[in-house]
């Protein structure tokens, strides 16, 4: 059978409704085998008949349905590739993208992770590691000495830094103490990053105060050998006591979506940080540099020792996010831009990673929005007194979180691409700002399980600490054998129950289209010669240095 004959019987077989889901499977596979070999005899009517197969809403029905729709999508993402520059390129990207908008489950996830996997050139600068060895042992006043800081009083404590103000200059010392899982490296690389951004290589139109790091007796990295303060219920530091020390802005602790009445952002300041956050991520992306947490997400974080992914949450795959509220506490971005340069990675890999990487930091955003409500009322969280589930739907303002939704999607989307994104979202926000209300509002998933397996793990030290930890008090703990029998505890709330699906998928599918269209416009990008922008003038008019 000549290549014109095979096409256009695979195409027939899509098109008529007589073929079974086998058969149209193995004509998706003979046109995805021509695309890859002979792209040059396909033509419209191919594209059109692969995105017929991912619109086909009764193939959704066949347990196997995904199957035939990731091969549907990955063939038209071949066609985009295979004809840069041409027109079938075009209508493969515009088949693709209008299926973003109107199909659902399977068919939507495969276009998505089919977008997401276009290949763009990201690649990460290299950063050279320290490999200094003798770490010097310093002395807390010989840190303020080397700052320049005289008289100080003891320093506050916020998580694991020693803080002190240095007067007159609106300026945080910090000293940041190493985690008893982190090597010295791994704080040093902090700092390097520090240096690296701040390099003359970079400029960036937006406010993005970058810590200036301190070098004490010749090393980034040092053992300090008196804490000036007492750090107490911290068995996680390093016993070695391995730090950094940096000076940052005034500012440097605050967070978007603060608590406490003195430092609780208004919705404007709220809105302007996230906006211009967003912007930052996808622009250090765009740039091959990605924060691998700007929050910490997990599934399961009480598997985390004995998980293949650490319990690490995998967004594409849409299971149980676990505690979503505790994770929203002290994010990594704030007023001063993007921060815990620990977590920046230099990008090395395919498009599909770099797709995953930006749906976790959109993820981030958008949760960190929905903690900006339910921190109106800390004190409203868990079940009431009668054992049923906090409803604080109240606290959202619906209109608000629209808005903040899709200028987090616009801003992450330029400052990754490059330029500003042209036409209709194709998702509806209205949707998804209420079910983020009806899940994130109101608490119903609160239990997670301690299993056996993970208990054997723990000593009986441990075993009662992670109680305790949990609002066990001592008499309660005496109940739990170690080891006897799974123990529910309730340390939600959650987005799911234990074990089981996310309880908003919405917000997932939304995660994934938004995706998408990023990897999508800057792949678009690299193949035309129109150079990119910087925020427009409205967003970036009070946010210059």
């Amino acid at each position: 059978m000549d290549l014109e004959r095979q096409r256009t019987v695979a195409e027939n077989v899509l098109e008529t409704d007589c073929y079974d889901f086998t058969a149209k499977y193995m004509a998706v596979c003979d046109l995805h085998s021509l695309v890859k070999t002979n792209h040059e005899i396909i033509n419209s009517k191919t594209v059109s008949a692969l995105k017929g197969v991912l619109k086909d809403s009764g193939l959704s029905r066949q347990k196997q349905s995904f199957f035939v729709y990731k091969e549907a999508a990955d063939a038209l993402a071949s066609v985009i590739v295979r004809t840069i520059g041409e027109p079938m390129a075009d209508r493969a990207i515009s088949a693709l993208k209008a299926v973003l908008g109107t199909a659902a489950g399977n068919a939507q996830r495969a276009a998505t992770e089919a977008l997401g996997s276009l290949p763009v050139s990201v690649h990460g600068p290299k950063i050279s590691e320290d490999s200094t060895e003798d770490i010097p042992q310093v002395e807390w006043q010989e840190i303020l000495k080397e700052v320049g800081v005289k008289n100080h009083g003891a320093p506050v404590v916020i998580g694991r830094s020693l803080v002190a103000c240095i007067s007159k200059e609106n300026r945080l010392l910090v000293v940041k103490l190493a985690c008893a899982h982190d090597s010295f490296r791994t704080l040093c690389r902090e700092t390097l990053w520090m240096e690296h951004l701040s390099s003359e290589a970079y400029s960036f139109p937006v406010r993005f105060s970058i810590p200036m790091a301190v070098k004490i007796n010749g090393s980034y990295v040092f053992r300090l050998e008196d804490r000036p303060v007492k750090i107490h219920d911290r068995p996680d530091l390093h016993p070695q006591n391995y730090a950094i020390c940096f000076v940052a802005p005034e500012d440097y602790f605050n967070y978007p979506n603060g608590y406490r009445t003195q430092s609780r952002p208004t919705m404007e300041e709220f809105r302007e940080v996230m906006f211009r956050d967003a912007w930052l991520l996808g622009k250090l992306a765009s740039l091959g540099i990605v924060h691998s947490a700007p929050i910490p997400l997990f599934h399961n974080r009480v598997q985390r020792g004995r998980r293949a992914d650490n319990g690490i949450y995998e967004w594409p795959r849409g299971g149980r996010l676990d505690r979503w509220l505790d994770s929203c506490c002290y994010p990594n971005f704030g007023p001063t831009g993007i921060r815990d340069f620990e977590h920046l990675v230099a990008f090395e890999g395919s498009g599909r990673n770099l797709y995953q990487h930006i749906g976790a930091h959109i993820l981030s955003l958008l949760l960190v929005t929905g903690s900006y409500f339910r921190n109106k009322d800390r004190g409203r969280v868990g079940l009431d007194g009668q054992g049923r589930p906090v409803d604080a739907r109240d606290l959202f303002d619906k209109q608000f979180l629209k808005e903040v939704a899709r200028g987090i999607f616009l801003g992450y989307y330029h400052g990754f691409v490059g330029r500003q994104l042209c036409g209709e979202l194709p998702f509806d926000l209205v949707e998804l700002s209420s079910r983020m209300i009806e899940e994130m509002g109101v608490d119903r998933h609160m239990e997670e399980v301690l299993r056996v397996v993970d208990q054997e793990q723990m000593t009986d030290e441990q075993f009662r600490d992670f109680l305790r930890e949990r609002g066990y008090s001592d008499n309660e703990m005496g109940g739990f054998k170690r080891g006897s029998e799974d123990i529910i505890i309730r340390t939600g709330p959650h987005l799911g129950a234990f074990n089981q699906r996310i309880s908003l998928p919405e917000l997932i599918e939304s995660v994934g289209i938004m995706s998408a269209l990023c990897i999508v416009g800057k792949y678009r990008q690299e193949k035309s010669s129109e150079p990119a922008s910087l925020p427009s003038e409205d967003h970036a008019r009070s946010h210059f240095h």
